[in-house]
């Protein structure tokens, strides 16, 4: 895998993925890691308060400093809230790039998840050139398995993380291969076919965080 800083911010129809401000972004990110519903996959339950989202938004910040990818702020473009996050951890157990989201429960239905994902899918393979990206989802979650498969991620292997079982989906770069004259980094844009899941975007599952 290359290790190249994935450009931000990362724009989609109705999507914006931007870099975290933890100081600006923490009250509006309580709304998503303070409710019990959107945290019901995540061990340790919802945060308790602004100094446990404030610390979890400075670790993307230095994980994306660090590694050149993390989690982001999904902004709505129309309202210029934020809803949540999208972006990519490390899976320690196999050591892939990892795909992730959470949005706040009030967006689920509107296709978030489907549009913030497929966005990260294209800027991960365009600059990070992994063998593959994966998501980790709770067996009980099955709105997400439906988002991964709407992504054409196929399920590969059944795992178990924090005492758990989960699905493990994978998916390779769907781009051709690069001529040598072709520029390289310019993520495929086939969405124009595409109609977003309406569903309820929960995340494929960060269990195995530890400081969830």
């Amino acid at each position: 895998m290359r290790a190249v800083a994935i450009p931000l911010p990362i724009e989609t129809e109705r999507l914006l993925l931007r870099r975290f401000d933890p100081e600006r972004d923490s009250e509006p990110m309580l709304a998503v890691y303070g409710d019990p519903e959107v945290m019901r996959f995540i061990p340790g339950g919802p945060f308790a308060g602004l100094g446990a989202v404030r610390a979890r938004l400075d670790r993307y910040a230095q994980e994306h400093e660090g590694r050149g990818f993390s989690f982001w702020a999904v902004v709505e473009r129309e309202s210029g809230e934020v809803v949540g996050d999208a972006g990519f951890g490390v899976f320690p157990e196999t050591g892939d790039v990892e795909l992730g989201y959470t949005l706040r429960r009030d967006r689920w239905g509107r296709g978030y998840a489907t549009e913030a994902s497929r966005a990260c899918l294209e800027a991960g393979f365009a600059h990070l050139d992994p063998a593959r990206i994966v998501a980790v989802v709770d067996e009980e979650n099955p709105r997400s398995f439906r988002v991964a498969e709407h992504l054409g991620m196929v399920r590969i292997d059944t795992v178990r993380t924090n005492g758990r079982p989960h699905a493990l989906f994978a998916t390779s770069d769907p781009r051709p291969p690069q001529e040598e004259d072709d520029q390289p980094g310019q993520p495929r844009d086939d969405r124009e076919d595409e109609q977003p899941l309406d569903d309820d975007d929960r995340e494929p599952d960060r269990d195995h965080d530890d400081d969830g």
